[in-house]
């Protein structure tokens, strides 16, 4: 019973954003003007947009972090200098 339940969620079509990248390599083998070949195209240039979000915010963070530890050796040069001359 188990797995007769099993072979048919198996055999079941998946939507695009469930499908694996193997998967919707092999979607954008079939005829270009198909609607398997449409969605999977879409689906991956979704998924670089959210990739390239991702990575814009990773950016951002290292650029923040970055100006702090500026502002942090500006600091303990400052107070090295203010030690050694007062």
């Amino acid at each position: 019973m188990i797995a007769a339940i099993r072979s048919q969620v198996m055999g079941m079509a998946r939507s695009p954003h469930e499908k694996t990248y193997d998967d919707l390599a092999h979607d954008m083998c079939a005829h270009p003007a198909s609607p398997q070949h449409l969605a999977a195209k879409a689906e991956m240039a979704r998924r670089a947009v959210v990739q390239d979000r991702f990575r814009s915010w990773v950016m951002l963070l290292s650029t923040v972090i970055a100006a702090v530890a500026a502002i942090a050796s500006a600091c303990s040069a400052y107070f090295a200098y203010y030690i050694a001359t007062h």
